[in-house]
Formats: structure tokens, C-alpha cells, sequence
């Protein structure tokens, strides 16, 4: 019956076995971490050299359609933008891929993921459901054909993207100040003023 059947747990009283449960996020998302600087050095160690040139010349003679294609199919294959979007952290962190080579790759991550929302819709009758997932798809793809297509605007998220890695490296707290604005106060800014 789940985790109450091994014994340590079932024995565990109610306020132990929450905070076992928060010690086993916290040191879930230490092995996070630790998982993606050991990806980090051991992606350098060992491909750098060999895949380096041969990446990103083929991103770049392929132009940005094969990059975004890409990241569509990758985000269909495990079913999540996220993992995508981590897999190209490290690759890009190491040098192997240029940010400029992996913008496309995450527009296409953005597309491929609701490819997920569009099947959830077919498992119900109401067409609610395929209404919002087409929505989904509509919103994504007008974001790409408004970002992409002129380098002029696709390369305002790149530099932006740059310019705060710089800023950061030599700042920490400005990386948590550009979360708790950006996901935080941005969006209740935006309740305020439109409700």
C-alpha cells in the first residue's frame, strides 16, 4: 500500500513524516544540482572537442528552421520543454553549442510542447479542451513568427540573455531579483491593473 508499507515510514508520526519528506526534497534538489555540475564538466571533458565545431556548424548551415525543428522533436520525444531547456543549459554552459545556435532549439521546445496539451484534448469530449490546447499552439507559434524572422528582433532575447549572465556572474542576488520580478511581481502588477 505504498510508502506506508516499508516500516520505517509507517512508523514515522505525522509531523516526522513531513519533515522527512521536505529532507527528501532538499537533498532531491542538491542531487539536481550536483547532477547538472557534474553534466556540466563531464560534457566538457568529454565532447567538447569533438562536437564543438561540428554542432554548431551544422545548426548554423541548417539555418534556424533545423535548430527549431529540433527542439520541437526533442520536446515531443520526453514530453516536456523543461527537460529541453536543461539538457541545452549544460551543453551551452560547456561551450559546446552557442546561445546564439540554442535560441532557436528552445522556440522550438515552446512549439513542441504543446504538442502535449493538443493530445491531452482528444481524451475528452468537450471541446473546451481542444479549444485551449489550439490556443496554446496559436500563442507559441505567434510568438516564433514574431521573434524569429528578423534578426534584428531575434537577436534582442540573445543579447538580453548575455548581458544578465555578465551581470550575475559578477552579482548573484541580481539572478534572484530577476526571478521574484519577473515571476512574481510582473505578474501580480499585471492582476493589480487589469482586475
Amino acid at each position: 500500500d505504498g510508502l506506508s508499507s516499508i516500516p520505517f515510514i509507517s512508523n514515522l508520526s505525522e509531523s516526522s513524516y513531513r519533515a522527512y519528506a521536505v529532507l527528501l526534497i532538499i537533498v532531491a534538489i542538491a542531487f539536481i544540482f550536483l547532477s547538472l555540475k557534474n553534466v556540466v564538466s563531464n560534457m566538457k571533458a568529454l565532447m567538447l572537442n569533438q562536437i564543438e565545431f561540428g554542432l554548431d556548424k551544422a545548426l548554423a548551415k541548417g539555418g534556424g528552421l533545423l535548430a527549431i525543428l529540433i527542439g520541437i522533436l526533442i520536446t515531443f520525444s520526453v514530453q516536456s520543454s523543461s527537460i529541453t531547456t536543461s539538457i541545452l543549459v549544460p551543453i551551452v554552459g560547456s561551450g559546446i553549442l552557442s546561445i546564439e545556435n540554442a535560441f532557436p532549439i528552445t522556440l522550438g521546445a515552446n512549439i513542441g510542447t504543446t504538442i502535449t496539451a493538443v493530445l491531452a484534448s482528444f481524451a475528452v469530449d468537450d471541446p473546451a479542451g481542444l479549444t485551449i490546447a489550439l490556443h496554446h499552439v496559436f500563442f507559441n507559434l505567434i510568438g516564433v513568427i514574431i521573434v524569429y524572422p528578423v534578426k534584428a528582433v531575434r537577436n534582442i532575447p540573445v543579447n538580453l540573455a548575455k548581458r544578465l549572465s555578465v551581470i550575475t556572474a559578477k552579482r548573484r542576488y541580481i539572478a534572484i531579483l530577476y526571478v521574484l520580478v519577473t515571476f512574481l511581481l510582473l505578474p501580480l502588477l499585471g492582476v493589480v491593473l487589469f482586475n
